[in-house]
C-alpha cells in the first residue's frame, strides 16, 4: 500500500477508535448500572436473614440467565437500525424497526415471564426450608410480572445505541439504580404504613423500577429520536410482521449462544459443590473477577456492533468501496478487545493475592482464590477475542454459525475437557481443571470465530466481484 493510500487509512482507523470507544463508555456504565442493582439486592436482603438471602441468590440464579435470553434477542435490533441508518433507509422504516422490537420484546418477555413463573410455583417442592422457598417463589414471581416490560425497555435501550444516544440509556440506568435503594428499602424493611416484606420486597421493588425506566425510556425515545409526525401505532400497522420475524431470525441464535455461556458457569459451580464450601468460595472469587472486568470488552463488542453495522449500511448504499470499512473496523475491534484483556489480566496477575483478600479472611479461601485467579487472568485473552469476533458477526447478521461454534466450544470442548481434569485424572485438578477447560473452550470459540470473522467480512457484499 502506497503513502497516499495509508493516510486516509489511518484516518479512517482513528476516526473508527474514537467512535467505537465514545460508544464503549456509556454502554459500559449500563452494564455495570444493571450488574449493581443485582448487587443492591443481595446485599439489602442479606441485612433481614441469611434466609431471605439464600432466596434472593436462588430467584437471581433463575432469573439472570432467563433475562440475558431475552437481551440476546432483542440486541438484534442495533445493527438492524445501526444499517439502516447508514443506508437508504427512511426515518419512518427505522421507526417500523423500533416497533417491531417493542412487539418482539413483549412477547418473548411474556413467554419468558411465563417460563420464570413457572419455576417459580414448582421451588416449594425443591428447596427444603420454607422461608426460603415461600420468599424465592414470590421474589421470582415479581420479576417474572416485569419480564414482559423488560422486553419493551431493552428494544428501546438497543434502539438508542443504534443511533448513537447511548448515554441517554446510561442517564436513566443510573437513575433507576439509585431509585432502586429506597425502593427495595421501603419493601424490605416494612417504611411507614408498608409490610416488612423481605426478600420479596426485592423483587417488588425491582419490578417498580424496571417499570420506571421503561416509562422513561419511552418518554425519552418520543422527545430525541421521535420525529413527531410518525404515530407509532400507524407505524406498528406496516411491515411489523416480517422485520419481527427477520429479528427473530437473527436474534434467537444469539439468546441461545448466550444461554450457553451463562449455563455453562451455572453448572460448572454446582458440580464444585462437591468439592467443598471452600473450593466453592475460592472458585467465587476468581468467577466475580471475572465477570467485573468481563463488562469492558463485553460493552466493547455491543459499540462494535453498532459501528461495524453503520459501515455496512453504507456498503450497501454504494456498492463498492475498495477499502470495505466494515472489515477493517471489525479487526481493528478484535485489537483493541485484545490490548484490554492484556491489560485486566497483567492487573489480574500483579494483584491476585490482594484482590483474593478482599473477597475472604479465610486463608485457605484466600490460597484456592488466589491460585484460580492465575487462570482468571489468561481466561481475559481468549474471551475478549470472541467477544469482539461475535459482536462483529452479530452486524453481518451470521448468527446462526456463532451459535453452533459457541455449544461446541463451551460445552464439548470447554465443559468436556474441564470435567475430565477435575475428576478424570488418576490426581484430580478439582476447580483449576474447570478453569483449564474454560480457556480450552474459549479459546476454540476465539479461533473459530476468528476464521468465521474473516470468511463473512471477505464475502459480504461492499467490494465487487470480477
Amino acid at each position: 500500500m502506497s503513502t497516499a493510500q495509508q493516510a486516509p487509512l489511518q484516518h479512517k482507523q482513528t476516526s473508527d477508535l474514537k467512535a467505537i470507544l465514545k460508544l464503549t463508555g456509556p454502554i459500559l456504565l449500563t452494564q455495570l448500572a444493571q450488574v449493581g442493582m443485582g448487587t443492591i439486592d443481595t446485599v439489602m436482603s442479606g441485612y433481614v436473614s441469611t434466609r431471605d438471602l439464600a432466596a434472593v441468590a436462588i430467584g437471581s440464579a433463575v432469573w439472570t440467565p432467563i433475562w440475558l435470553f431475552l437481551a440476546g434477542v432483542l440486541v438484534a435490533l442495533s445493527p438492524a437500525i445501526a444499517k439502516a441508518r447508514s443506508g437508504l433507509a427512511s426515518s419512518p422504516a427505522i421507526q417500523a424497526l423500533l416497533a417491531s422490537g417493542i412487539s418482539l420484546g413483549l412477547i418473548t418477555g411474556a413467554l419468558l415471564g411465563s417460563i420464570t413463573a413457572g419455576i417459580a410455583f414448582a421451588l416449594p417442592y425443591w428447596i427444603a426450608d420454607a422461608h426460603t422457598a415461600i420468599t424465592a417463589k414470590y421474589y421470582l414471581l415479581a420479576i417474572a410480572v416485569a419480564m414482559p416490560v423488560s422486553g419493551i425497555f431493552l428494544a428501546l435501550r438497543f434502539h438508542a445505541e443504534a443511533v448513537d444516544q447511548a448515554h441517554h440509556v446510561t442517564r436513566i440506568m443510573l437513575t433507576g439504580l439509585l431509585l432502586n435503594i429506597p425502593v427495595n428499602a421501603a419493601l424490605i424493611y416494612g417504611w411507614g404504613p408498608l409490610p416488612e416484606l423481605g426478600g420479596i420486597g426485592c423483587g417488588i421493588g425491582s419490578a417498580i423500577v424496571v417499570c420506571f425506566m421503561t416509562w422513561a425510556l419511552q418518554w425519552d425515545c418520543r422527545r430525541y429520536r421521535s420525529e413527531q409526525s410518525i404515530r407509532m401505532m400507524a407505524v406498528y400497522q406496516s411491515s411489523v410482521i416480517s422485520h419481527v420475524k427477520s429479528l427473530s431470525r437473527v436474534g434467537l441464535p444469539i439468546g441461545v449462544a448466550i444461554f450457553f455461556e451463562v449455563s455453562l458457569f451455572t453448572v460448572i459451580a454446582l458440580f464444585l459443590t462437591d468439592l467443598g464450601p471452600v473450593v466453592v468460595a475460592g472458585h467465587q472469587v476468581a468467577l466475580n473477577v471475572s465477570s467485573v472486568t468481563f463488562m469492558l470488552p463485553l460493552s466493547l463488542g455491543m459499540a462494535l456492533t453498532v459501528r461495524v453495522g453503520h459501515y455496512i449500511g453504507e456498503q450497501n448504499r454504494e456498492s463498492v468501496n475498495s477499502l470495505n470499512p466494515a472489515r477493517q473496523c471489525a479487526w481493528l475491534g478484535v485489537k483493541i478487545n485484545l490490548l484490554l484483556a492484556l491489560f485486566n489480566a497483567a492487573v489480574i496477575l500483579s494483584g491476585a493475592g490482594l484482590i483474593a483478600n478482599l473477597y475472604s479472611p479465610d486463608p485457605a479461601v484466600v490460597s484456592i482464590g488466589t491460585a484460580l485467579l492465575i487462570y482468571a487472568a489468561i481466561f481475559q485473552i481468549p474471551d475478549a477475542i470472541q467477544i469482539a469476533a461475535a459482536g462483529a458477526l452479530r452486524a453481518y447478521e451470521d448468527t446462526f454459525v456463532v451459535m453452533l461454534i459457541t455449544f461446541l466450544s463451551y460445552w464439548v470442548i470447554g465443559f468436556g475437557t474441564g470435567w475430565y481434569l477435575a475428576y478424570g485424572l488418576s490426581e484430580p485438578m478439582g476447580a483449576a481443571g474447570f478453569w483449564i477447560g474454560l480457556i480450552a473452550g474459549l479459546s476454540c470459540a476465539a479461533i473459530c470465530l476468528l476464521l468465521r470473522l474473516r470468511i463473512v467480512s471477505h464475502r459480504y457484499p461492499g467490494i465487487p466481484t470480477v
